[in-house]
């Protein structure tokens, strides 16, 4: 008889490697399809670790992109190969002759419409009026913005890279002067502050104080923005039941609390409502146990004062304050005195960014992910009535265009509602491109391209290419309401 030598020697060697490899080439294999499944389930529901894998991905896309633009102030999406001389006719093409009949305002930052602004880095904003004229360049003066600061914080480096403020958000004051907010990156936190800026570009006052997104402008130059402040170890919510005291945790050592700030036009803090606490005091406070990011449960990225017709549940009316919260998914409504929450809000709409009150009891939202499990978009343009909790979806519709039909901005994004109240400019981050809707029909009106000649600067000099960028902030009417 043949010992068992003998046989696995008649199998040969790789029979005999098999043995001996393959109960590890099995777990392999097993752990693969594991990891790939999972992989799967993350990226369909968004589960640990996709937020810090996502982030990884941004920050690494920032700095080849800051590398490859020429210098750390720069911040490019993509390159065209198209002549310097056709950028300003590609910022603004009209699609409708009812269009752009209303004062726009882009805007800037260091690299762009240097054209516009020279011997500055930049136009920290341009205002555009009929059909693409120019009417003022606000010339940047970063220098002069860090001279002027009332209020300065200490942030932290990410990496160890220099870190690189650029405009997020602005508003336009009576006189002329611009709001301007301020996010930094490779920095903690990423709130840059906020800004009064003259036609000139210099500065009235600026507040490095965290404050963050998208501010709005109301009565008596009183400015609204979002704030926060870093907190220190978890998040407690507590209540009291019958006979008993409950509660939970949102687990972080050093969490974003998110807050509402009222500023005067000097620069002065007038208010500072902490949002958190007010949700977590609020009849809605069991949504915090699910939101997208214990470190950052609220992520506010949009405040707006209600109009003089507002309407709603709950007793809405002018002068409260509309608060979109992206990480619960939805936005809420402040009593305009006690700041006390009256209602809050969901729907289809996924991620939102800018709710802005329209009319009576609606609302326009730049609805980010609500379309779709996949997450690939599009983005809408939502109005809902908070009366009967109706939603229409304004933008896409059926008559967009193929063009228009798959614009999907996962983060970011704005609506600015014209002084009539007819027409909104909705911008889509990722595209570089904000398109003027009438808010009747759905009807693209006119369609903006952040386009920018960067042949003059840095390393980029005598390249003739044009470098497109992404649209941080949001084109905007002068005169929104």
């Amino acid at each position: 008889m043949e010992d068992s030598t003998t046989k696995a020697h008649r199998r040969g060697p790789a029979a005999s490697r098999f043995r001996r490899r393959g109960p590890a080439v099995l777990f392999a294999a097993v752990l693969a399809v594991v990891v790939f499944v999972y992989g799967i389930q993350v990226a369909r529901t968004q589960a640990f670790p996709y937020g810090l894998m996502r982030s990884v991905w941004w920050t690494v896309g920032v700095m080849v992109d800051a590398h490859s633009s020429g210098g750390p102030h720069l911040y490019a999406s993509r390159r065209l190969d198209l002549p310097a001389g056709e950028v300003e006719a590609r910022r603004i093409v009209l699609r409708n002759p009812s269009g752009l009949i209303d004062r726009v305002i882009f805007p800037g930052g260091a690299g762009r419409f240097a054209e516009l602004c020279p011997g500055h880095p930049g136009c920290i904003a341009v205002e555009y009026v009929g059909q693409g004229r120019v009417a003022r360049a606000y010339p940047y003066r970063p220098s002069e913005i860090e001279e002027a600061a009332v209020v300065d914080l200490p942030y932290e480096t990410v990496f160890g890279v220099a870190p690189q403020r650029y405009v997020f958000a602005l508003d336009t004051y009576p006189n002329g002067d611009l709001l301007v907010v301020f996010h930094y990156r490779f920095v903690f936190p990423y709130g840059g502050g906020v800004a009064r800026i003259r036609p000139d570009g210099t500065s009235a006052w600026y507040r490095r104080d965290y404050s963050h997104h998208e501010a709005h402008i109301a009565a008596d130059d009183v400015a609204w923005v979002p704030g926060l402040r870093i907190g220190q170890g978890p998040l407690r919510v507590h209540y009291e039941a019958p006979k008993q005291s409950l509660g939970f945790e949102l687990p972080c050592a050093r969490p974003y609390v998110d807050s509402v700030r009222k500023i005067g036009p000097d620069g002065e803090l007038l208010e500072d409502v902490p949002l958190f606490e007010k949700l977590a005091a609020s009849p809605y406070r069991f949504l915090l146990r699910n939101a997208d990011d214990p470190c950052d449960p609220l992520h506010v990225n949009s405040v707006h004062e209600l109009g003089p017709d507002a309407t709603g549940p709950s007793g809405i009316g002018p002068g409260d304050l509309v608060v979109s919260v992206r990480h619960l998914k939805a936005f809420v409504v402040l009593d305009r005195n006690s700041f006390d929450i009256k209602t809050l809000v969901r729907g289809t709409f996924d991620r939102q960014h800018s709710v802005k009150h329209l009319t009576g009891s609606q609302f326009l939202v730049f609805d980010n992910d609500g379309v779709g499990a996949d997450r690939d978009g599009p983005s809408r343009v939502l109005r809902i009535d908070v009366a009967d909790g109706s939603e229409t979806t304004l933008f896409p519709g059926p008559s967009t265009s193929k063009a228009h039909q798959h614009l999907f901005s996962m983060i970011q994004g704005q609506v600015s509602i014209s002084p009539d109240r007819k027409r909104v400019v909705a911008t889509f981050y990722w595209h570089s491109k904000a398109l003027e809707i009438e808010i009747a029909t759905g009807r693209v009106l006119t369609e903006f391209t952040d386009l920018h000649d960067l042949t003059p600067l840095g390393r980029l000099a005598g390249d003739a290419r044009v470098v497109r960028y992404r649209m941080t902030p949001g084109i905007r009417y002068v005169l929104d309401p």
